[in-house]
């Protein structure tokens, strides 16, 4: 809170004269920052519907490094984050998804999104083709005896960009709905 007021020139006490608190001013910005996703029309595709909302949250997260580790845990209750829900479960639900499993793939969608941005926050990699190679040659170098699997698989573990993996668990996430 200090760092905040001290960033908008206000002394950290009549910062408390705006917000009760730090988590409160965490949700602010978390509300300001989601607005900027333009949620989908209702009437598509409910798969459709899921993967350009990923996209564009996870878009959101890249333009606004640091906020996505914000996001877990906290209950999207500000407008902007509820029109969005809205959407997507009216979108699941009129597809005949069982309403239990709407709201858990919701959830489950943010946390993923969430969970992908706040780890290339964590660990930006300038060079990911550079990283990509030294990582096979090292899980390479192990003892093959030890780690059979791991050394004959370890092109495929670094394999991909970014976007190629995001895509790719998006995609799992998104046929696993419903649950059969």
């Amino acid at each position: 809170m200090r760092r905040v007021a001290d960033e908008i020139g206000v002394s950290a006490s009549s910062l408390y004269g705006y917000v009760a608190n730090k988590e409160e001013l965490v949700h602010l910005v978390l509300e300001q920052i989601m607005a900027e996703i333009p949620f989908p029309r209702p009437g598509g595709d409910w798969r459709d519907m899921l993967r350009s909302w990923a996209r564009k949250t996870l878009g959101v997260f890249r333009r606004h490094p640091g906020v996505a580790g914000l996001s877990p845990g906290r209950v999207p209750f500000g407008p902007a984050m509820l029109t969005g829900v809205e959407r997507m479960l009216a979108a699941m639900r009129s597809a005949g998804i069982p309403d239990q499993v709407a709201a858990f793939a919701g959830d489950l969608g943010s946390l993923y999104v969430a969970a992908y941005a706040h780890e290339q926050d964590v660990t930006p990699l300038a060079e990911p083709d550079d990283f990509a190679a030294q990582a096979a040659t090292w899980l390479k170098s192990l003892p093959p005896d030890e780690f059979p699997h791991t050394v004959a698989v370890a092109d495929q573990i670094v394999a991909g960009r970014g976007d190629d993996r995001f895509e790719w668990g998006l995609d799992v996430l998104i046929r696993a709905w419903p649950p059969t």
